[in-house]
């Protein structure tokens, strides 16, 4: 009998917190232009941190949804929650339906410590998952990219060099 080795491609997550929007659209950009990458682009911020950095403050649910669809491509998945400890969150990408899934009528995201399970669902440490969490009730937008290893480690330099 033969015995051979396999190499078996795992998917990992990785978080980045951006203060401004213009900073994630900018990594965004770069992100989005490498066609080589099949990374899983989800983004997470506060509705109240959306409205203060576009320059129209009377936007809406739909109108959250036609910009990061725009950004993201037209078949991204959106939607919003209220969190008792975040406030109102939109979430854009793949991460929308685990985020609204929803458990005895709530969604999960809607129950207080929905988000922190999810982030350490995805294989976040404690620190990082409460650290995140705080960021983004501090008015940050969260990028989580899902991909595989080699493809994160080639991003690495585009999410740390300075903007």
């Amino acid at each position: 009998m033969i015995s051979k080795s396999y190499y078996i491609k795992q998917k990992y997550v990785h978080f980045k917190a951006y203060q401004y929007l213009w900073q994630l659209e900018k990594v965004l950009q770069h992100i989005i232009n490498r066609t080589d990458l099949q990374l899983q682009i989800s983004i997470l911020g506060k509705v109240s941190q959306y409205n203060s950095d576009q320059e129209n403050t009377i936007t809406n649910k739909n109108t959250i949804n036609t910009y990061w669809k725009r950004l993201l491509g037209g078949t991204a998945n959106f939607g919003c929650f209220n969190n008792p400890e975040i406030g109102n969150v939109f979430i854009a990408g793949p991460l929308a339906s685990t985020f609204l899934h929803e458990i005895n009528g709530k969604s999960l995201a809607t129950l207080s410590a929905g988000p922190y399970a999810i982030f350490r669902g995805l294989g976040v440490s404690e620190i990082q998952a409460s650290t995140y969490l705080k960021m983004l009730n501090n008015n940050s937008y969260l990028l989580i990219l899902r991909g595989y290893d080699n493809e994160l480690y080639e991003l690495d330099t585009i999410l740390n060099r300075p903007i």
